[in-house]
């Protein structure tokens, strides 16, 4: 049976859940800040203060709680008194129950998450682990990932790809008892999306939809903010081909604020870089023919002889992007680059400009995913179990 076909028989079907467990996922926050002291404060709702496993308290808005880790335990004081336990949880007695995370520290900011907490403590640091409904949590990457200024089309986009992404990587943390981090490294999650209405509601209208490859497996939902032009297949940047992420033209994001950048380096530290990597240095100025244009981007920055990876030029001198021209002035070296991130999948401000430009969501989403499937993740097991007849 085609896999079209598949989706007109669809609701004849009794589905089976992806996974009964995401429903919930589970986040670490203030990931490797190395948190050791927080206020927390109920915003909303009716809350139940676990302490070992056992109830406490009873939390309504207002009321708050102090938390420190302490030799791995959590003090905690509540009340005007101090206690220390192995683990404490703030549990939500209903679905519209918000919590407020004030660090002690300066550098990091405050939130506002949804539904639960749990504290442990690792040595004199915190662990924070918000178990959020999955849409939500979803709701809060497209936020933070993607800006509170965009259409609701677009945000469809992003709430898919945000979706696809955490579900295809529950297991990343899980060594470490979560599923997730709020860090660029999972996706960047800062709670509760709070400003823009549109958002929660396209993460609604595309409830439970996914992306999944020709063997209905969860794709690599990679995204980057502008390829500057054409996207790179993934085995450019990472060390596997993926059949869905191969390079397309894109002019969409060439008139978007991060298309075009440049940068002067100091000629001592340009040479210096190429010298540690024993790159010849003859005559360095032959590189300034090498423009990466759109329809010819290079991996490598390179003679006929020598290479270096042009992404390790990038990490060094933290650059916008891999995709730059070099220009000798002198004292400096001018580089000037186009678009921001790897380039590899949806670039994100090419689908904002298809968006705004009344493109659909499901249009985008196929422009960017090569021979991809948009599908409700409940019916993941049905469409598996009929391949594999």
């Amino acid at each position: 049976m085609h896999f079209r076909t598949y989706l007109l028989v669809i609701f004849l079907f009794a589905m089976t859940p992806l996974m009964h467990a995401t429903d919930y996922i589970k986040v670490n926050l203030y990931n490797g800040s190395s948190l050791r002291s927080v206020g927390l404060r109920i915003h909303r709702g009716a809350y139940v203060f676990l302490v070992d496993g056992k109830e406490s308290a009873q939390l309504n808005g207002g009321n708050s709680v102090q938390l420190r880790a302490e030799q791995g335990k959590v003090v905690y004081t509540i009340n005007g008194k101090q206690k220390t336990a192995t683990g404490v949880a703030f549990q939500a007695q209903g679905h519209e129950e918000e919590f407020l995370l004030r660090p002690a520290s300066q550098k990091l900011k405050e939130h506002k998450y949804q539904d639960h907490l749990i504290v442990k403590a690792r040595g004199n640091a915190l662990v924070l682990v918000n178990e959020v409904l999955l849409d939500k949590y979803v709701a809060g990457v497209v936020e933070a990932e993607a800006g509170a200024r965009h259409t609701h089309e677009y945000y469809k986009v992003q709430s898919i790809i945000s979706r696809t992404y955490a579900l295809a990587n529950l297991n990343r943390h899980s060594a470490q008892g979560y599923h997730l981090c709020d860090q660029v490294h999972c996706q960047v999650y800062h709670g509760k999306a709070r400003f823009n209405d549109s958002i929660p509601l396209a993460t609604k209208a595309t409830e439970d939809l996914v992306l999944v490859d020709q063997d209905i497996q969860l794709i690599t939902a990679a995204f980057s903010s502008n390829c500057g032009g054409k996207t790179l297949n993934a085995e450019d940047v990472w060390s596997q081909s993926r059949s869905y992420l191969v390079s397309v033209p894109d002019t969409f994001c060439l008139v978007m604020p991060n298309s075009h950048w440049e940068k002067r380096i100091p000629k001592v530290q340009w040479y210096g870089f190429l010298k540690e990597r024993n790159f010849p240095l003859e005559d360095t100025t032959r590189h300034e023919a090498n423009f990466y244009f759109p329809s010819d981007k290079n991996r490598y920055f390179s003679d006929t002889t020598f290479s270096i990876k042009s992404s390790d030029v990038r990490s060094n001198f933290k650059l916008r992007s891999s995709f730059f021209t070099v220009q000798d002035e002198g004292e400096q070296m001018y580089l000037i680059g186009r678009g921001f991130g790897h380039g590899v999948g949806l670039c994100q401000e090419g689908a904002i400009r298809m968006a705004a430009l009344g493109k659909s969501y499901r249009d985008i989403l196929h422009y960017y995913y090569t021979d991809v499937h948009l599908i409700d993740r409940k019916n993941i097991d049905f469409f598996r179990s009929e391949i594999e007849r």
